[in-house]
């Protein structure tokens, strides 16, 4: 089979991105579908964006949908989380029966390049999606596995994928964009089980043997598969940030860096990203993460830094915006109000623990590390601070009904048990920044703001004084 020169299809991809379109079209037909919407979520630089597709009685829909440039689209149907990717200027065509999902669901375009692309992703997912996920299970259970056996695994799987991609003929994605996922996807893998990216390198097979595909590697920085792959923006953010060259230190009379993790993160992208929107952007996604993690002020001198150092525009306006709101929740501003519902259906404001601490656990019933710390470490804490000035309190952000009572009482979650279903979509969330779970927030008695990034149960359970105890102590000292 011929391919086309890797360099050619870098220069026909990298063309796409003049457009100026930036939306493409989803339409289609849905049988026997029972609601009024579905949901997909939309892959951007910083945070993935939910969007609510409108299905009319006759199953219908139609929807035009924003994207910035290439992005991967996810379809939450029948249980599952559907991928391809779209082109600003696209049109999207799906349907399906879902009484009978599995035999009914086509997604085509017009396009007949795209709709190559469309059917060879598909077929990645059709063939290769639960066998990857067997294979994630594998290298994190079998602890006995030697770690020549953990990259064979992980290279069969990344040539599996290359056999579908390169088994039809190719299109200007399919030897870019489509290339490019399963690459990082895989090598993704190999940095984050033992660091085998440091050993091994992902190897094409013969019937791959081109030179441009062969030689390819995780250390070429490249913006144009950086402005198509939400999979090489995903293992570049992780590679610079966990890249240690030394396993340990020891400094003499206590002549070590302070704990500031936003600052080391941001001073290996200032050294090795040479490619300065690429550079700009991991500078600023790491100062949004940092911001939603660590130490308000720590963060805050990184971000100063970059407003003097970014000159991206648009990745600057992105976190000028962004700090506007995630300052609100600096230590010493109110805490944003609430009312939510507890299991009996009865509203509970914020408001209706002033006078005491407040500590508030955001976790969801299909969390894992959520559930984790609760049952390892919910009982310990409650009984530790049992006699304290403190409420406890939990909020649930993916599930209502009896799903979330039910796994309250499997879990014996003791507090007060609160529900935000809509998680991202719903005000309360969005109000505190909720991006990940578990997160946890401590408020004093006045209702404002003490760390919008407090310690886990787990970390409250341990030994030692911890962000509560010192909020306690200060309370008390009043």
């Amino acid at each position: 089979m011929k391919l086309i020169p890797f360099l050619c299809a870098i220069l026909i991809t990298v063309s796409c991105f003049a457009q100026k379109n930036s939306s493409f079209l989803l339409k289609g037909n849905v049988k026997n579908f029972g609601n009024t919407f579905f949901e997909l979520t939309t892959t951007g630089y910083f945070n993935h964006t939910v969007n609510p597709v409108s299905v009319d009685k006759k199953g219908n829909f139609s929807s035009n949908i924003y994207i910035d440039g290439i992005q991967d689209i996810y379809l939450y149907l029948n249980n599952d989380a559907i991928p391809f990717f779209a082109v600003p200027g696209d049109t999207i065509e799906v349907s399906w029966d879902q009484q009978h999902f599995k035999n009914t669901f086509k997604i085509n375009s017009p396009s007949a390049e795209r709709a190559q692309d469309l059917a060879i992703v598909m077929a990645i997912y059709n063939n290769r999606r639960q066998p990857f996920l067997d294979l994630y299970k594998k290298l994190n259970e079998s602890k006995e596995l030697a770690d020549s056996s953990k990259y064979r695994l992980i290279n069969d799987s990344y040539n599996a994928e290359l056999n579908i991609i390169f088994s039809v003929p190719h299109t200007p994605y399919s030897s870019t964009k489509i290339f490019y996922d399963a690459y990082f996807k895989h090598a993704e893998l190999l940095r984050s089980h033992k660091n085998l990216l440091s050993v091994y390198k992902l190897k094409s097979d013969d019937r791959y043997s081109i030179p441009e595909y062969a030689k390819f590697d995780h250390t070429f920085l490249a913006e144009d598969i950086f402005m198509q792959s939400d999979s090489y923006r995903r293992f570049l953010f992780d590679y610079i940030r966990f890249y240690k060259p030394f396993k340990s230190s020891r400094a003499l009379k206590g002549n070590s860096v302070p704990f500031n993790p936003t600052k080391s993160d941001y001073l290996s992208g200032q050294a090795f990203l040479t490619v300065i929107p690429i550079r700009d952007w991991f500078s600023a996604k790491t100062i949004m993460s940092g911001f939603e993690h660590y130490d308000f002020k720590d963060v805050k001198a990184v971000y100063d830094d970059y407003l003097v150092q970014g000159s991206t525009p648009a990745y600057l306006d992105t976190i000028k915006a962004f700090y506007s709101k995630i300052s609100k929740l600096a230590p010493g501003q109110p805490a944003p109000a609430f009312t939510l519902k507890d299991p009996e259906g009865k509203s509970v404001l914020l408001s209706d623990f002033k006078g005491k601490l407040v500590y508030i656990d955001f976790w969801g019933v299909y969390c894992g590390p959520c559930i984790g710390d609760i049952r390892d470490s919910g009982g310990k804490v409650h009984e530790k601070y049992k006699d304290k000035d403190v409420a406890f309190l939990n909020i649930c952000v993916d599930e209502e009904g009896s799903i979330w009572t039910n796994k309250i009482k499997e879990l014996k979650l003791e507090g007060v048990n609160l529900v935000a279903k809509g998680w991202v979509n719903n005000q309360v969330c969005k109000d505190y920044g909720i991006n990940g779970i578990p997160h946890y927030v401590l408020i004093d008695k006045n209702g404002k703001i003490v760390n919008n990034n407090a310690p886990g149960l787990y970390q409250l359970a341990a030994d030692g004084v911890n962000a509560l105890d010192k909020a306690l102590e200060s309370e008390e000292s009043k």
